[in-house]
Formats: C-alpha cells, sequence, structure tokens
C-alpha cells in the first residue's frame, strides 16, 4: 500500500483534487468514519454553493425528517415496489430494500453539514424501481440470499484486486486491510492525500472488475443518470461537491467533461426512466438498529461492529485528539466488557482489562498499524480475558464483547415523520400495554388470558402480528389451538421483539388497512375468499377466533359450506374435522356464541369423511405418517363425550378398510392399534395380524416393520401389555438376512422412535433376556484391538482417496 501511494496514478489523481475546480469529487465507503471525518473538513475547505449525494432521488422529500434533531440514528429509508407491469420481470414481483444511515454515515454527514451551512443538497441516485429494471437477475440489488440495500459498497470489498492486495499486506481480510490503511491511518493524513489514496483503491478495484459485470450489476446505469443530475446542477451552482461510493468516482469522471468557465458537460448516452405507477413505490423512513446494519449479520455494504465504529465517531465529534481516537475506543470497550462480565459472574478484574489494552497496543505495533483497532480488540480480549480453553462455557466475555460492539441501540424518528398508520396503531398498542419496541432485546411476557382482560387483549394483538407476518412475537408456551397442543394451559408465555423487519413488514401491511385490527381483517378475508379446502378455511377461521373476529365467523359461513361441499380430500377433512371441534370448544371455553352453526358443519365434515375413510387403506407410503395421523386424530375425538356418538360409526368404517385389500402394511398396523384402545381384547387380533407379516414370505416380511411402526404410533402400550409380542419381534430379527435386516432398519428406527427413553430400556432388558443377558450387559462391547483399529484407519484413507477420485 506504501507503494502505491508513491505511484504515478498519485500525482495525476492529485489534479483533481482542486478546490477551485466547478465540480469536487469525495469518494466514500458507506458508514464509515474516516470518510465523515475528512468529508467535513473537505466542506469547510471548498465550501460549495451545492451538495451532491448518492441517494435514491426520489426520497429527497425525506431529507428534513433525516436531519430533523428530533430523529436519532440508526435510521434507514425503506423501499418498496410492486412490478405491477413487468418491467421487472415477467414474475411480476414485489421488491423491497433499505438505505440505512448510521451517525458516522458520510451521506448523512454531508446533508447536515449542507444544513447547518444553508447549502442546498440533494439525491442524485437513480430511484429504487430503476436500478431493479436495470439490474440482471441474481445480480447486485437483485441478488438472492443476502439484505437487499441500495449501497453497493460490496464492489469494493469482493474485486480481484482486494485478493491479492490481502494476500500481499498479510491481512486477513477486507475489514482489516480497510481498518489498518483508511480507517487509522486516514485520520493521520491531509485531506487532500485521503481522498487521493480514496481513489487509487477505488480506481484499481474497479479497473480489475469486468466491465459485463459492471453493466449487469447495474452500476454503469447508476452512473449515467448520477453523471446527467451533476451536469444540469453546474448550470445553476458555481461549486458543486458530489459526495458518491468511492466505486463510481471513476466511472463518473469519465462522463463528465470540464468547461472553461461553464461547469461540466455529460458525454453519455441519457437515461430515460419508465413510466410506473406512483402507487406501485413507497419510500418510508423508519427506525433501524446497529445488529441489523452489521455486515456480519448479512448487510453486504456494512461495516463490522458498527457500535465499535460509532464510538470511534462520537470521538471525532468531540473534537478531540485524532490519534487518540482507536486507542481511546478500544480501551473503552474492554473497560465495558469487564464490568457486564463481572456483574454475570465471569472472572475478569481491571488488571485483565489492563493486561488486553496492553496486549492490543502491542499487536498493533507487531502489525504496522498505527493504534490498535477492532482487530487488536478482539485478539486481545480473546487472549486476556478467556480462562484455559476456548470453549462455549469459557466465550462468555467474547459474546458481550461482540454484542457491544455491534451496538445495541434502535433509531428514533422525528414526530413529523412520514408514516403509515398502521406504523402509528402498532406503536401506539405497544404503548398500551407497556411493550417495549426501543430495544432489539428478545423480551419475554406471560399472559393469564381468562384472569385478565388487559392479558387477553395483549393475546389478540400478539396473534395479529402473528396473522401479519411481520415477526414479532411468537408464543413459547401455551394453549397451541391450531396445532392442537397444550390446550388446558390458562395462561400462555409470548417471546416478542422489535427489530426493522418489524417496520419494514408493517410498511408493506399498511396497504391492507390503517389499524392493525383493519389490515389483520382485511387480509383475513382475502385469504377466506382464496381457500381451496376445508383444513386451510377451519384453520384460519380458529385463527381468526384467537384474532378476536368473531363476527367474521357468521359473515364466512356461507363461503365454508361450500368449501366443505367441494371438498373431496381426505386429509383436508380430518385436519378440518379437528379445527372445527377446536372452535366449538374454544366457543365454549371463552363463553361466545356460535354464529356459524357449527354442529351442523361439524356432522357434514364427518360424514364425508366416513364414506372416504374405507378406501384409505392403500395410501402410498409418501402419505401413509398423515393418514396415520388423521386417523388418531379422528380417534381421539370421538373419545370425548361430546362425540362419542360418532365413536361407533368410525370403528364401522375401519372395519370396513381393514377388509378391503391390498392395505398398507403400516395403517393397518395403526388401525388394529385403534381397536385396541376402543376394545382392549384385540390384542389377540393384533398378534395375529403381526405373526402374518414376521412368519410369512419373505414379501411379508418386508411389510413387517411399517405395521410395527403403525401399531406403535397409536398403541404402543400394547408391546408391554402382551407377554409374548417382543419375542415375536425378536423371532422375526434372527430370521432375517443380513440384505433384508438393512432394509427395514430405516422403518424398524421409526417404529421404535414413538416409546420415550424409559420404555426402550424396558424393552431393552426384555429383549436381553432373550438371550441370557442383563439389560446393561448390552451396553458393554469389546474393545478394538489396535490392528483393528489400524485396519479401519487404513480402510477410510482408501476411501477418502476413492471418493476424491469420482469428485475429480
Amino acid at each position: 500500500m506504501e507503494q502505491l501511494l508513491r505511484s504515478e496514478e498519485i500525482s495525476e489523481i492529485g489534479e483533481h483534487y482542486d478546490l477551485n475546480a466547478p465540480v469536487l469529487f469525495f469518494p466514500v465507503r458507506h458508514h464509515s468514519p474516516v470518510c465523515s471525518f475528512h468529508l467535513k473538513k473537505a466542506i469547510e475547505d471548498y465550501s460549495p454553493d451545492c451538495i451532491l449525494i448518492e441517494g435514491p432521488k426520489n426520497a429527497e422529500a425525506l431529507i428534513p425528517t433525516l436531519i430533523h434533531r428530533d430523529t436519532k440514528p440508526p435510521l434507514a429509508l425503506y423501499y418498496s415496489y410492486k412490478d405491477r407491469e413487468g418491467f421487472i420481470s415477467p414474475a411480476k414481483e414485489e421488491y423491497k430494500c433499505y438505505y440505512p444511515f448510521l451517525d458516522c454515515s458520510p451521506e448523512l454527514t454531508a446533508l447536515r453539514q449542507a444544513d447547518q451551512r444553508g447549502i442546498h443538497a440533494e439525491f442524485i441516485d437513480l430511484p429504487y424501481m430503476e436500478i431493479l429494471a436495470g439490474t440482471a437477475e441474481n445480480r447486485g440489488i437483485r441478488s438472492e440470499g443476502e439484505k437487499q440495500t441500495y449501497n453497493d459498497d460490496y464492489l469494493l470489498s469482493r474485486s480481484r484486486y482486494l485478493k491479492l492486495l490481502c494476500e500481499k499486506t498479510g491481512l486477513r481480510d477486507f475489514e482489516e486491510f480497510w481498518e489498518k490503511y483508511f480507517e487509522i491511518r486516514g485520520l493521520s493524513m491531509k485531506t487532500s492525500e485521503f481522498v487521493r489514496q480514496m481513489r487509487v483503491y477505488c480506481g484499481l478495484s474497479r479497473s480489475h472488475t469486468p466491465a459485463e459485470e459492471l453493466e449487469a450489476d447495474g452500476c454503469l446505469l447508476r452512473e449515467r443518470y448520477m453523471a446527467q443530475k451533476i451536469a444540469g446542477a453546474s448550470e445553476k451552482y458555481r461549486k458543486i461537491l458530489a459526495v458518491t461510493g468511492g466505486f463510481h468516482t471513476d466511472g463518473l469522471r469519465t462522463l463528465l467533461e470540464y468547461q472553461e468557465g461553464r461547469g461540466v458537460r455529460f458525454l453519455g448516452k441519457p437515461v430515460r426512466l419508465h413510466k410506473a405507477d406512483e402507487k406501485d413505490q413507497s419510500v418510508y423512513p423508519m427506525a433501524y438498529s446497529m445488529e441489523a446494519a452489521d455486515a456480519l449479520n448479512g448487510y453486504a455494504s456494512g461495516m463490522q461492529s458498527p457500535g465499535f465504529y460509532d464510538q470511534v465517531w462520537k470521538w471525532l465529534e468531540a473534537e478531540e485528539s485524532p490519534d487518540r481516537a482507536y486507542p481511546d475506543t478500544v480501551l473503552h470497550f474492554l473497560a465495558a466488557t469487564g464490568r457486564r462480565a463481572r456483574r454475570k459472574d465471569e472472572s475478569i478484574s481491571v488488571y485483565d482489562e489492563a493486561c488486553a489494552f496492553s496486549m492490543a497496543e502491542g499487536l498493533a505495533s507487531l502489525r504496522g498499524k498505527r493504534s490498535p483497532g477492532l482487530y487488536e480488540l478482539r485478539d486481545s480480549a480473546l487472549s486476556s480475558f478467556v480462562k484455559g480453553e476456548y470453549s462455549v462455557s469459557t466465550d462468555g466475555p467474547l459474546r458481550i464483547l461482540s454484542q457491544i460492539t455491534t451496538g445495541e441501540q434502535t433509531g428514533t424518528l422525528c414526530a413529523e415523520a412520514a408514516r403509515p398508520p398502521l406504523l402509528d396503531d402498532f406503536e401506539r398498542q405497544c404503548a398500551l400495554f407497556g411493550l417495549k419496541i426501543h430495544s432489539t432485546t428478545e423480551q419475554e411476557c406471560t399472559l393469564e388470558i381468562f384472569a385478565k382482560k388487559k392479558h387477553l387483549q395483549m393475546s389478540r394483538f400478539f396473534y395479529q402480528t402473528e396473522f401479519l407476518g411481520c415477526g414479532f412475537a411468537r408464543r413459547k408456551k401455551g394453549s397451541d389451538l391450531v396445532k392442537r397442543r397444550d390446550r388446558n394451559r390458562v395462561r400462555e408465555i409470548w417471546y416478542y421483539r422489535w427489530s426493522a423487519q418489524v417496520t419494514a413488514a408493517l410498511i408493506d401491511a399498511s396497504v391492507s388497512g390503517g389499524t392493525t385490527e383493519e389490515a389483520v381483517r382485511t387480509r383475513f378475508r382475502m385469504r377466506f375468499a382464496g381457500c381451496g379446502g376445508c383444513q386451510e378455511a377451519a384453520e384460519l377461521l380458529v385463527s381468526g377466533f384467537l384474532m378476536g373476529l368473531y363476527d367474521e365467523q357468521e359473515k364466512s359461513a356461507g363461503r365454508f359450506a361450500r368449501i366443505l361441499a367441494e371438498d373431496g380430500d381426505f386429509f383436508s377433512l380430518s385436519r378440518g374435522f379437528s379445527h372445527l371441534v377446536m372452535l366449538s370448544e374454544l366457543q365454549d371455553l371463552y363463553q361466545v356464541r356460535d354464529r356459524m352453526d357449527l354442529d351442523r358443519l361439524i356432522e357434514i365434515c364427518f360424514q364425508k369423511i366416513l364414506q372416504l375413510l374405507p378406501f384409505m387403506g392403500q395410501t402410498g407410503e409418501e402419505e401413509q405418517q398423515a393418514c396415520m395421523e388423521c386417523l388418531r386424530s379422528l380417534y381421539q375425538i370421538t373419545e370425548k363425550e361430546t362425540y362419542a356418538l360418532y365413536r361407533p360409526v368410525f370403528a364401522d368404517a375401519m372395519e370396513r378398510m381393514l377388509e378391503r385389500r391390498p392395505l398398507n402394511p403400516g395403517i393397518e398396523g395403526a388401525a388394529l392399534g385403534l381397536f385396541y384402545g376402543i376394545d382392549g381384547n384385540s390384542g389377540e387380533r393384533i398378534k395375529t395380524a403381526a405373526e402374518g407379516y414376521m412368519q410369512g414370505t419373505e414379501e411379508a416380511r418386508r411389510g413387517s416393520a411399517a405395521f410395527l411402526r403403525g401399531l406403535f404410533f397409536t398403541a404402543r402400550d400394547y408391546v408391554f401389555a402382551s407377554g409374548d409380542f417382543l419375542e415375536l419381534i425378536d423371532g422375526l430379527l434372527g430370521r432375517l438376512s443380513t440384505e433384508e435386516f438393512l432394509k427395514l432398519l430405516p422403518e424398524l428406527r421409526l417404529a421404535f422412535s414413538y416409546f420415550t427413553p424409559m420404555e426402550t430400556d424396558r424393552i431393552a432388558a426384555r429383549a436381553a433376556a432373550f438371550h441370557g443377558k442383563k439389560g446393561q450387559d448390552i451396553l458393554r462391547g469389546r474393545a478394538a484391538s489396535p490392528e483393528e483399529y489400524a485396519y479401519g484407519e487404513t480402510l477410510d484413507h482408501y476411501i477418502r482417496e476413492q471418493m476424491k477420485g469420482a469428485d475429480s
């Protein structure tokens, strides 16, 4: 890097850092404290009439919100676009992205400085929709598997040039390279020197990126648009400061030509915007979190541990000596980690903190850094704070350090910020219920829904947010009425956690209504109108009940009756039947009157199930488990006093199913297990069927494992009630050849997985007794001899080599 600073390119680039030029280009890395530090100096020295910033043009109206004194970063602009016209792709999908701002973001620094100095400022980048249209699928802002953000610093950190540079400088990755040569060393440079260094690195990174990639990423299109805006502004303003991502600076310069006394002229092909409907595009300011802005959490244009660099920026903003910014920040986090660790009974002393700081400074010296930075902070904490071997039990201090260097604060918006009404209603209800939404820490909430009216309202609110899919709340314990678990509990335990994604999801949902309940009702009706089966519709009715939408049942009754009449799927009807029964029980529990004649619908649904049940014995292997679950659920419901009249006809339908051949062994085993529950005298029938599988032909034996799986699924207690059933299974295993056993093994494992660990021990003890052993004897095995061990290693090596050959 030092040789680069003495290269010929430096002197050439230096000619363009001219404080008298009509346009001064200032290259930045997003969220970089050192870029903001020198940007303030450049504004002071250059005194521009206009500051143009790489930001979405259609978000200019939100600039007053971003710079308002009551707005506190981190925050973001949230974009969404619904491609109804198919401008992006024939799939006509929905797209969304974030444009984050931290206190140390150069773009925000530029806006604040412009406001303080009375300088005109505007955004000059393409609107989000246009970038999407100009970007190839799975490239740039349309990449899959990453958080979609407006910024594109990934172009700097992923270039071929960077990889070679990290190898030559002996640094671990781009972040360490950037910190050493820019964040730390940059504070001791003059602004002109820093800009030249940025131009060299960004220019070389760009030159090692193929033009096809720049085109596919939408980079060239954006630069043409920004260059157009710069040229247009030069007709009005005498001195323009252009603040853009460093990767774009050289691209912008090639598109502009200086004209003596007349600003700059655009040399490229003008960009024509699509005529998209404004209703399909939206942009809102939103509170963000440091956690979401962390590069380690998938934000490609972010910096690692933004809380660390935010502290550096606070030091620089205080106008203290820049030379002490990093050492004092490292010391700050070592001391903060020590304090928190001691509160959690970690054995970290003040002396350990002093040793860690001394080591950080020593590591910086060895690595040729002017000051210790984030990497020295982490390495010194690992060495000084972890006692003994590094493991899950000793890494507590490092987890604390990671948490506080990421940053725990969330942003706030001023009261004047443009916000959808739904978001206001959400926050109003959170305040009403005393929910903490200004922290990203997960909170626990216990609700006594039948003892306190407010808790019932909170439960409904949580269910509503869950229905909207915003990821705010999740139920940990309590009556899971949709999945039919733990319905006897009178308390619910919820976990909730605010994140930027919650806000984004609520903004998306705002098209459905101005309040949480209104949005939920709209989506409920839309989903119910699109229901294609009994299961889906009945489950939706239960969800509506839990959300407190009792009146929607009456409105949905006619539609549900038609869905039920048209549904001929056994699985959908069986699961829908369970949900209808649950809904009926809920009405009794909550003392809510029946608004849709549930008893009649339950009767109709059950009759349809009885018509289909005799034909379910031929169910294929892929649906075997689902069929067994449906049979067991029907058995459990008909066991209740309210539905006891259904038990005889249910048993009769199962009997007719068992008479039809061919018969799936798993379904047969499950049905016989249910008959054992209905009539305890059916044990002999089970034994007879089992003997047919286990002592029959080779083809019959192939179905024995599936039979046992079905039987154990519905009546595993039969194993302990029958004196000789385990002996029957032992005889089967003794007759199987090795090949047959290996084929049955997966299904056998599934069959025995239904037993509890204690039941498994009982079975193992009885199986051992068949062969004159005790239970504990089968837990001991002969130790491998040295010769066998050596042979095993040789075999492993041989197999690995063979696999390598196959791969190549």
